[in-house]
């Protein structure tokens, strides 16, 4: 049996549903909206510089050119700090390379005025499967044993998913105490086993999983309860709809919760894509979005010895734009960056 409706009374109907919705909306629904800090922002600026990184430039030895000519060719293209990565199930090439490569490496970035800051992993440290896990942990530790050779004082990592086939894929159960629980140990474990390394853990942030806000980032810290358990701050990461026009508040909160204890940064934007009935965040480069950028910079320029701000996830041909925005930006509110 059909029903048809003419469009007012379909129109009528509609607006009796959303009128009875705000009265008949579970709690579990009905949020109150996000109370921010609506203080006037102060740009005033600190006296310590920020360094640039570029993400498809980095120290690699398994590459054609020695670590003199890659170091080299980072500086001229006008960044003073770099970083590596080895994807999982490749073994770390810095673990096996002759010490004098090592050697070549200190030197060339003492030369070149360069700084390592990071060497980056991407792995399921929360992974249900207990095998996979364990596979993951000790990829974590051989990272950071390489990094600690180097010299590199951070490996950033995310603490994972219970979806068994990405490691940062949204789950139900990515907030649950146990899921808690298990990022806490798998932390543990990783330090434990590297005890006696200098290199640190930076824990960065993913709003599809449990570390999804400065809070969490610095819980995870305290409850890790180890002085190796840091951060690697990526701002965009936590973006959320509600958080989307208050980057400016989401920045002050970071650097308060978190302070010192952030060892490297990362650059992207954030973007909503327009006329869409279901509103989508997408990454863009920096100065693309909506991020306060000058907010950021200023921040870092009152950190107390510099930090790295690597750009990264845009083209080859974007990097040359958005380092000229951070840049521009940075000489606007008075923020040195190391040239």
């Amino acid at each position: 049996m059909s029903h048809s409706f003419s469009r007012r009374q379909f129109l009528a109907a509609g607006t009796s549903l959303a009128a009875g919705a705000a009265f008949t909306l579970s709690p579990a629904y009905a949020r109150p909206p996000v109370s921010w800090d609506k203080s006037k922002r102060d740009l005033t600026p600190g006296n310590t510089p920020v360094r640039l990184a570029n993400f498809s430039l980095q120290a690699n030895p398994s590459q054609k050119e020695s670590v003199t000519e890659t170091i080299r060719k980072i500086r001229d293209a006008g960044y003073s700090s770099t970083l590596t990565h080895t994807s999982l199930g490749t073994k770390n090439p810095w673990l096996t390379v002759p010490d004098s490569v090592v050697t070549e490496l200190r030197e060339a970035l003492k030369t070149y005025d360069v700084t390592l800051f990071d060497a980056m992993i991407w792995a399921n440290l929360i992974h249900r499967d207990e095998k996979t896990r364990q596979e993951a942990l000790s990829y974590a530790a051989e990272n950071v044993t390489a990094a600690d050779r180097i010299g590199c004082p951070m490996v950033t990592a995310v603490t994972g998913s219970c979806d068994p086939n990405y490691y940062i894929g949204i789950h139900p159960d990515n907030w649950s105490k146990e899921t808690w629980k298990r990022s806490v140990e798998s932390i543990r474990q990783i330090l434990r086993d590297t005890s006696g390394c200098k290199t640190s853990l930076g824990i960065e942030a993913c709003i599809t999983t449990n570390m999804d806000s400065p809070k969490s980032q610095k819980r995870i810290m305290e409850d890790v309860g180890d002085p190796r358990c840091k951060i690697c701050l990526d701002p965009t990461n936590m973006m959320s709809f509600e958080r989307y026009y208050h980057s400016t508040e989401l920045l002050n909160e970071c650097f308060d919760l978190l302070g010192e204890n952030i060892l490297g940064c990362h650059a992207k934007d954030t973007y909503i894509v327009p006329d869409k009935m279901l509103a989508y965040i997408t990454e863009v480069p920096p100065g693309k979005g909506v991020q306060d950028y000058e907010t950021y910079l200023v921040l870092l320029s009152r950190m107390k010895w510099p930090r790295t701000l690597l750009i990264e996830h845009i083209q080859q041909d974007e990097y040359a734009p958005a380092k000229a925005f951070i840049e521009e930006t940075a000489k606007k509110v008075g923020v040195k960056i190391q040239g």
